[in-house]
């Protein structure tokens, strides 16, 4: 059990948000900083996509139909095999984000969506 310390303000809304909404202050404390912390992810994520991105070039003439892991925009690790990237990702990483993207000739794929169409009778 970690202990956190907020200014008193803060403590105080937090006790009365709590209060409101019928949940114990440290429940919402906890859905509050996970909240922060995937917010954060995805940001560090979009990052990590524009460094792809940007260095497709270099990444497609060593890289090309491999998996490529980026982190603070650099390539640390690559891989044939998707799931042997990733287990080796976690075990150095633990649980901080990083992009592992599979190189292709293409920097972006474009997905298309066909939505159904009714006809009327």
């Amino acid at each position: 059990m970690s202990i956190v310390t907020l200014q008193s303000d803060l403590a105080e809304r937090l006790e009365e948000t709590a209060s409101q909404r019928e949940i114990e202050p440290n429940d919402l404390l906890d859905l509050a900083v996970r909240s922060y912390l995937r917010q954060m992810d995805r940001e560090t994520i979009n990052a990590e996509s524009e460094a792809f991105r940007e260095m497709h070039g270099e990444l497609v003439a060593h890289y090309l139909e491999k998996y490529v892991a980026i982190h603070r925009k650099e390539i640390v690790d690559a891989d044939e095999d998707f799931q042997a990237l990733h287990a080796r990702i976690c075990n150095r990483f633990g649980q901080l984000p990083v992009l592992l993207r599979r190189v292709e000739k293409t920097p972006d794929r474009t997905l298309v969506f066909r939505s159904p169409r009714f006809e009327g009778r």
